[in-house]
């Protein structure tokens, strides 16, 4: 049977070493689909496969590749942040928005720690570099090594 189109999904796989990874899968080259404890489960040869069911499965994974939850409902990819509007608290994804572009919230307790670096990721992505400066706290450092070292 010819099948029409690609149906590519992202999941969790459990390796042998009970570390978990992300993996696409082609949802035709699934033999079946079953759930377990509430959990969609796929099957395909031996291997299994497990559908993402929270944020939290995601930051785990997302959080090193320059996402970061700039708010509680929200992971945002900092590489693509073109405007802060302090403001509003949001960040938009073009560089001059509109009442129809998108945008993700930033928590108004994170103003002053993640301010500075917000600017500087606008102003990268945005190719208006400011010089940059790491901030010294470690989280920064990460947030700012997980975008650049991912592009």
């Amino acid at each position: 049977m010819e099948q029409p189109e690609l149906l590519y999904m992202t999941v969790l796989k459990t390796n042998p070493d009970k570390t978990q990874s992300l993996e696409q899968i082609n949802l035709y080259d699934v033999d079946f689909i079953e759930t377990e404890k509430r959990r969609i489960v796929y099957h395909i040869g031996k291997d299994t496969y497990y559908q993402i069911a929270s944020k939290a499965e995601l930051d785990e994974f997302l959080i090193p590749k320059g996402f970061d939850p700039l708010d509680r409902p929200n992971l945002v990819n900092l590489g693509k942040i073109r405007k802060f509007d302090e403001d509003y608290g949001k960040v938009y994804f073009v560089e001059n928005p509109d009442s129809k572009s998108k945008s993700a919230t930033v928590a108004k307790i994170k103003y002053q720690f993640i301010k500075k670096l917000l600017y500087k990721i606008v102003s990268h992505n945005n190719d208006t570099m400011q010089e940059v400066k790491v901030e010294s706290s470690t989280k920064l450092k990460s947030i700012w090594k997980g975008l650049f070292e991912n592009q």
